[in-house]
């Protein structure tokens, strides 16, 4: 099987979360060339069912393409911590809801040509919401409780773009025939 190879780090730029390689890689075809490989933790994410089938998403400012997006809850896995741990916790944070049931449904990969990163998917059920919870205002704008056809209307109108929700209404309508 054809595998590039690594010759060499060229440039390694450090964040607090994530770290960014430029190197220097050989083709199966023996040439030379650049790869760039975003080392980043593993994340999980939520998408949280109401009791009347209604799910939540959060609306949030993503610096990256400089636009809010309307999104299910995520985030990175902290060390140590499992995925369905992060789940639960991401989830509580930035909605002001506990979740009592996960179920795990997926775990995929969303920038393959650039990215380390996995990202396992659990649906949430039998929320309740946590009293005097403060949103996190330098994360999180507002949340959005939607019925699936709404976030269907959404996706298909150009509205709701992030990959792992669009991902993750597929796999909720594909569970729900």
């Amino acid at each position: 099987m054809p595998k590039e190879e690594k010759i060499r780090t060229v440039s390694t730029i450090h964040g607090k979360s994530f770290s960014v390689n430029l190197d220097e890689a050989k083709l199966p075809s023996g040439r030379i060339t650049e790869r760039i490989r975003v080392i980043h933790p593993d994340a999980s994410a939520v998408i949280p069912i109401l009791d009347d089938g209604r799910i939540i998403l959060v609306k949030q400012f993503r610096y990256s393409i400089q636009e809010e997006m309307l999104e299910i809850p995520a985030g990175k896995i902290d060390k140590g911590e499992t995925a369905e741990e992060c789940a639960r916790r991401e989830f509580a944070e930035e909605t002001g809801y506990s979740v009592s049931n996960l179920e795990f449904l997926l775990t995929y990969v969303p920038a393959i040509g650039y990215s380390n990163e996995r990202l396992h998917i659990f649906k949430g059920t039998d929320l309740k919401k946590i009293p005097e919870f403060e949103y996190p205002s330098d994360e999180i704008s507002r949340l959005e409780i939607l019925s699936l056809a709404e976030i269907h209307t959404k996706i298909h109108s150009g509205e709701i773009q992030d990959g792992k929700t669009i991902v993750a209404m597929a796999l909720l309508s594909k569970c729900f025939k």
